[in-house]
């Protein structure tokens, strides 16, 4: 893509944090039993985490992407 901050053609940097899916996927392994270390296995999982968008060379955020 093209950024619009330095206006020069990239592929975007990623980085994942834990939202609202990975809070929720965590509530509900504990209240399924899973309460020994095993409800914290969402935080390990990008596929159930937002994801950042950001310009390698100006390290702009250039978009959000939220899961839930």
């Amino acid at each position: 893509m093209c950024c619009p901050s330095c206006n020069k053609m990239i592929v975007t940097q990623l980085s994942y944090n834990a939202g609202a899916l990975t809070w929720l996927s965590c509530g509900s392994l504990c209240l399924l039993g899973c309460i020994a270390g095993c409800c914290f296995i969402p935080f390990c999982v990008d596929a159930l985490q937002d994801v950042d968008h950001y310009c390698p060379n100006c390290k702009a955020l250039l978009g959000t992407y939220k899961r839930l």
